[in-house]
């Protein structure tokens, strides 16, 4: 329902309902802010790494590259959510446009995407706080995983309220990170490069870009303003991919081939104190702020679209990432690295397939379905993600 007069505590404005949860409508700037949190996280501390390997300047090349194709892929989403009068998350769109069996493979691919990243996320917590206040990864990792799945189960209106102000701040850190390493980049590790691991970044700037799940949320929360969706997506895109740029470029011109596999850390040991807890409370607050909003996502998709219940569905989200910590699951760019060249991967050329099977059916009108005119984007598409599956997998043996 919308357009409902709030009560009580409520803020002035219109209210809109995702997810069987009554939430007030959110402008462009919130919007924008939602999808920026939800996919800046763990990832831009990996991207460095990454970048490092291949050398600068085919590390910037593969981030603008896969930015715009991540930028392409969201806007693909947001128009077939755009068309809709009700609300669906991933899963949800599967089953409407590719049945049943597109249902159960997104739901596995989407869901081990999901569970991965909040694994991840709870190893490089752990990496992080250890090197700011010292102590056992291990049991770092523990108490963040605590506190976090508290918040979680505390519900989505008490994070909300701090989404944009840990984003701004992000991006504050950011910016200071790139002004103190700029007078120590050294022109060597600008100018290395090796063309042969051009697709060794692959899965891990993929996995850095992956904000999918925020797009269909932030159309039900601007289920009015479709053209201010529009841009949210354009904008949150732009800034998303100038970030990772910065940073890698802040963080390779200094460390070259000695970045590690968390940057802020081998930064901070390079440029002193002060910078290693700037860099590292900023890799904190990403990851954690990512931890929650990736969590709030998985409860409310098996909550309302699976009809698991609350209970059921919070219990989900603790235990299956806890599990798999706990029986070894203990690296960060290995992990990243399989998530995102595999399965997400997979679920970008089903998000494609959904795209085209809506157009086929007419749900995106004239104006939606600019894309599905574009076949040379489908096939440059389409080529990627199978060219980056088939390297990713091959990695593995």
């Amino acid at each position: 329902m919308i357009g409902l007069k709030p009560k009580g505590g409520f803020k002035e404005g219109p209210l809109t309902q995702h997810q069987g949860i009554f939430r007030r409508e959110i402008n462009l700037f919130e919007a924008v802010a939602l999808i920026v949190s939800t996919t800046i996280g763990a990832g831009v501390l990996g991207l460095p790494f990454a970048v490092a390997q291949v050398g600068l300047f085919l590390g910037t090349l593969c981030i603008v590259a896969l930015g715009f194709l991540m930028m392409g892929l969201n806007i693909l989403i947001g128009e077939v959510s755009a068309s809709l009068n009700n609300p669906l998350q991933l899963p949800g769109l599967a089953k409407k446009y590719l049945g049943k069996p597109g249902e159960m493979i997104m739901t596995f691919v989407l869901y081990v995407t999901l569970f991965g990243v909040l694994v991840v996320y709870i190893i490089g917590e752990g990496e992080t706080l250890s090197a700011l206040f010292g102590g056992n990864p291990f049991a770092w990792s523990l108490s963040f995983f605590l506190v976090s799945i508290v918040l979680i189960f505390l519900g989505i209106r008490t994070v909300k309220k701090t989404e944009f102000f840990l984003t701004f701040a992000l991006l504050v850190v950011i910016i200071i990170i790139l002004l103190w390493s700029l007078p120590h980049v050294r022109f060597f590790n600008i100018k290395h490069f090796d063309f042969a691991r051009l697709l060794l970044p692959y899965g891990v700037i993929l996995f850095a870009f992956h904000g999918t799940t925020a797009v269909p949320e932030a159309h039900s929360l601007l289920l009015r303003r479709k053209s201010a969706f529009r841009k949210a997506i354009f904008i949150s895109g732009l800034i998303t991919t100038a970030v990772y740029v910065l940073f890698a470029f802040s963080v390779v011109g200094v460390t070259g081939l000695e970045t590690t596999e968390i940057a802020t850390i081998g930064l901070g040991n390079t440029l002193g104190p002060v910078m290693f807890f700037f860099g590292n409370i900023f890799a904190a607050l990403a990851m954690g702020t990512s931890f929650i909003m990736v969590g709030l996502s998985l409860r409310d998709s098996m909550n309302w679209d699976f009809k698991l219940g609350p209970l059921i569905s919070n219990i989900f989200v603790a235990m299956i990432p806890l599990s798999a910590f706990l029986l070894g699951l203990r690296g960060f760019i290995e992990v990243i690295d399989v998530i995102g060249g595999v399965f997400i991967s997979i679920e970008m050329f089903i998000i494609m397939l959904i795209y085209i099977r809506a157009k086929q059916r007419g749900d995106l009108g004239i104006r939606g379905g600019w894309l599905a005119h574009s076949s040379l984007f489908m096939w440059i598409f389409a080529l990627a993600l199978f060219v980056g599956i088939l390297y990713s997998v091959s990695k593995q043996f």
